[in-house]
């Protein structure tokens, strides 16, 4: 099984240092996802030149919706120059700006990066909370098809969920995503924005939620899959030892 952390590129200095911290102390993750976040004044791949260096297998996070097709396979083509191998090709959010406007699709830029044979492999984006899940499993596919690699998934915070999903997916290269909510407020953000729905069980403390990523681990690798860990509020050496110091104690029991 492979595993990533997800650092957020609010420095580029602080993610350089922050990525080759965690690259030294814990042999268990091997790739690092950065997001693309309008928000912010470093985009995903500006971070991901700077952390080349870092011995981690780099993934940044590439928005469709910001530019033009063309314009995005010349950051594709760039990237690959650069030595980092893979990206994650999402849509993206809508820009409260100019919501209504027409804009590329993560299907577009898959299709297109295919066609043009831009040489870096392109992981696509899975969201159980998106719609109907029926048509969610049918747009995988087409992303599948139009010549995306593996996928990545929103966070899951009800193991059930995940397996369903899981077996869903079997034949797909997954990470699924394993997300830490300690606050109530980020609990009701995830409701807001990602229109997740938390189990009743769900109690939203690092303690509860080490133990459910933990779970989700244990799920992920029986299916012969992978995950990755989104600490986006929390430390991200601090939930990584909670994590893996259970992990390790759970599998000693066992």
């Amino acid at each position: 099984m492979n595993l990533s952390i997800e650092l957020v590129p609010r420095r580029v200095e602080e993610l350089v240092t922050e990525a080759g911290t965690i690259a030294r102390r814990f042999e268990q993750v091997a790739w690092l996802n950065i997001p693309d976040i309008r928000a912010l004044s470093v985009r995903s791949h500006d971070a991901a030149y700077a952390a080349v260096e870092v011995p981690l297998r780099v993934i940044p996070h590439i928005r469709a919706r910001d530019r033009e097709i063309g314009a995005t396979l010349e950051i594709l083509r760039a990237l690959s120059n650069a030595g980092i191998t893979d990206a994650l090709i999402v849509t993206g959010d809508r820009i409260e700006q100019d919501p209504q406007a027409e804009h590329a699709t993560s299907l577009d830029v898959i299709r297109a990066a295919e066609r043009d044979e831009v040489p870096i492999a392109l992981w696509a984006a899975f969201d159980p909370y998106r719609g109907e899940m029926r048509a969610e499993f049918e747009y995988v596919q087409s992303k599948m098809e139009a010549g995306a690699v593996g996928l990545f998934t929103q966070p899951f915070f009800d193991v059930r969920l995940a397996e369903m999903c899981l077996e869903q997916l079997e034949e797909i290269p997954t990470f699924i995503g394993i997300s830490p909510v300690t606050t109530d407020a980020s609990r009701r953000y995830w409701e807001r924005t990602n229109r997740v729905v938390f189990p009743p069980s769900f109690v939203p403390t690092l303690e509860y939620c080490t133990k459910l990523s933990v779970d989700l681990l244990a799920a992920a690798e029986a299916h012969d899959q992978h995950a990755y860990l989104m600490p986006i509020k929390v430390d991200p050496v601090t939930y990584l030892e909670s994590v893996f110091n259970l992990r390790s104690a759970t599998q000693t029991v066992s």
